[in-house]
């Protein structure tokens, strides 16, 4: 989840946590097919959003395992 809205977040940061994982950390333990999700913005968001959120979150996972 991030607070920072997309766009400002890909143009000042590019997308760090995806290339520390994917790049850094999860090829030394094996993992090469790495996916990342955002939800966002967290703060102001509806109960509607964030179960919508968890029901995207469940259904990605879910794919993984299949």
């Amino acid at each position: 989840m991030s607070e920072t809205p997309a766009d400002r977040e890909e143009s000042e940061f590019g997308d760090p946590l995806n290339k520390i994982w994917s790049a850094c950390v999860l090829p030394y333990v094996g993992v090469t097919d790495v996916r990342r999700v955002v939800f966002r913005t967290v703060t102001d968001s509806s109960d509607e959003s964030r179960a919508s959120w968890l029901r995207e979150a469940r259904d990605h996972a879910a794919a993984l395992l299949a």
